[in-house]
């Protein structure tokens, strides 16, 4: 009875965890530019010229740490061509979740958890 209740428990946070995911909102829609291999992320803009060429938006499942938003960030960042990304907003959003009652288990309880999300802005260097 304990494995069965194990490994739906696990099942379910395997389901509802998912990944990361980003969301691309380009600035200038004619521009396209061929993926590259690295990206830099920046605290503050370079000083060397770049262009900002669009706008990013990562968010993870509940309690994702930063570095694996940065990291989902800068593989987007590098499908759509950008040589760097700079992070401008850190947005998570305390949640309030409400688990299953289950009376052989537990008393029903809600527990906070941290929805993540950071927006930033991909440039490339001229």
């Amino acid at each position: 009875m304990l494995l069965i209740r194990t490994l739906t428990i696990i099942t379910l946070l395997l389901i509802i965890g998912g990944c990361s995911t980003t969301r691309v909102v380009m600035l200038y829609e004619s521009a396209n530019y061929p993926p590259t291999t690295n990206v830099e992320i920046l605290s503050a803009a370079p000083d060397r010229p770049c262009k900002a060429i669009a706008i990013l938006e990562t968010t993870g499942p509940a309690n994702t740490p930063l570095p694996d938003l940065l990291e989902s960030m800068r593989q987007k960042a590098k499908a759509i061509g950008a040589d760097a990304i700079i992070p401008t907003q850190e947005a998570s959003q305390r949640q309030v979740r409400n688990s299953l009652y289950v009376p052989w288990v537990s008393e029903g309880q809600s527990t906070d958890a941290v929805v993540p999300k950071i927006r930033g802005i991909a440039i490339k260097y001229q």
